[in-house]
């Protein structure tokens, strides 16, 4: 018997709805090498995502994997990747890390370590 995880993902997204803010995350993609250029086409798109955001703890910052000024989002569960940005306010942070809560096949929410 397995356990149907949809209902728990619905009302992760409508908290996250209701006590984050929406984020807009931007992804660059490297497209196909033009050798005649000597460039690559990038693509570029974004994506809107509820998120809470949280300063993490002295304690847990170590100078090496969690940097002063890094911060942590709680977000909707998404395909995010490391490498991608998003706009708090008038600063752009890049994604560090993704950590998917992810019981079974139903993803809940995604945890990301972003940076300056």
């Amino acid at each position: 018997m397995s356990f149907n995880y949809a209902p728990l993902a619905k009302t992760a997204t409508n908290l996250l709805t209701k006590y984050g803010r929406g984020l807009t995350f931007t992804r660059t993609s490297k497209g196909a090498y033009d050798p005649a250029t000597g460039k690559t086409s990038d693509t570029t798109s974004t994506f809107t995502k509820n998120c809470v955001l949280f300063d993490y703890r002295d304690a847990d910052i170590n100078g090496q994997t969690v940097l002063a000024g890094d911060r942590r989002a709680l977000a909707e569960a998404h395909a995010y990747q490391v490498g991608d940005t998003v706009a708090i306010g008038s600063d752009t942070f890049r994604v560090i890390s993704v950590s998917n809560n992810q019981p079974g096949d139903t993803a809940l929410v995604s945890e990301l370590q972003i940076r300056k």
